[in-house]
């Protein structure tokens, strides 16, 4: 990680409160497609986990973030496993869900909590529902959607 950028999110987390870091396949393919974008600092700022989400562009996913964080704000509730937000999307709930596998995931909000003195994040992921409204842990859910919502085991 370059010095600009961890200035960047330490600024960014000090103003705002948090920052969002868009994780895009590289260009030849080599890592895969996996897409995912995530917060850093809302451990800090508001005591939350962490944020993830998988599958999305990054102006939507960014979308999607911002509007969760609002969205628990205007509620006054704090982001946990089984959570429905109505705000976030127009046809469908977005599902708030724990998975272990989210270990491997968010090495930059880790960073920015070992250089805050904080634990290592908690993190949630955002689930996003299929045409028919099911979520990826929905074994009748449409398999692509699950696909790219499924976070890898391994780094």
């Amino acid at each position: 990680m370059s010095n600009d950028l961890g200035k960047e999110i330490i600024d960014a987390v000090e103003k705002r409160g948090w920052y969002v870091v868009n994780v895009l396949p590289a260009e030849d393919g080599s890592d895969g497609d996996e897409r995912c974008s995530y917060t850093i600092g809302l451990g800090k700022s508001l005591k939350w986990p962490e944020l993830i989400c998988f599958g999305r562009v990054a102006d939507e996913a960014f979308e999607m973030l911002r509007l969760t964080i609002a969205e628990c704000w205007e509620r006054q509730i704090t982001p946990h496993d089984g959570l429905l937000l109505r705000k976030v999307l127009q046809r469908f709930p977005v599902k708030v869900a724990s998975n272990a596998a989210l270990g491997n995931y968010l090495g930059l909000a880790e960073w920015y909590a070992e250089q805050a003195g904080l634990p290592k994040p908690d993190r949630l992921q955002l689930l996003w529902p299929d045409e028919q409204g099911r979520y990826p842990d929905d074994p009748d859910c449409d398999p692509q959607i699950r696909a790219i919502q499924t976070p890898r085991t391994t780094a």
